[in-house]
């Protein structure tokens, strides 16, 4: 099986995965906006553009981290986004992202197209989907716990 995942995360290219939508707003969209963008589109994370241009990220962990205690709505989200932007392109690789995302603690990529704008994300759920569809029986078939040992089949 191990062998079967290295292949899948080495000939795999994140244009691959189903696309995630994306939200995009403007960095002097208000974190309020922000906030109600996230809930109501049930999304975890946010782009910035400046005219066209990839400028910025918000996630949820930026709401846990540096927003919770300031509490001001009215601020811009220009004043609390990720400015230092990790990318990925379609045609990295899944496991360029996987690196990336376990080297730097980052959740969400953004996917960048060839002149830098951003159009599209990837998260470890993504990651974790690609893998499960390959294995849909074995997944489907892990106790509830992985601790537990199952002595004798169970069902109907």
């Amino acid at each position: 099986m191990q062998s079967r995942i290295d292949e899948i995360l080495t000939s795999v290219v994140i244009n691959e995965l189903p696309r995630r939508r994306v939200c995009s707003v403007s960095p002097s969209t208000t974190l309020g906006e922000v906030y109600r963008l996230l809930a109501e589109k049930r999304t975890v994370a946010v782009l910035v553009h400046e005219d066209d241009e990839l400028v910025g990220i918000f996630t949820e962990r930026d709401v846990l981290n540096r927003t919770v205690l300031e509490g001001d709505v009215e601020a811009p989200i220009s004043e609390v986004m990720t400015r230092e932007i990790t990318t990925v392109k379609a045609d990295d690789g899944i496991a360029t992202a996987i690196s990336i995302m376990t080297e730097k603690r980052i959740r969400h990529l953004p996917l960048v197209d060839s002149d830098g704008r951003g159009h599209g994300m990837i998260g470890g759920r993504d990651v974790l989907r690609l893998i499960a569809d390959y294995y849909p029986e074995t997944l489907l078939n892990l106790p509830p716990r992985l601790d537990q040992k199952l002595t004798r089949p169970e069902g109907g």
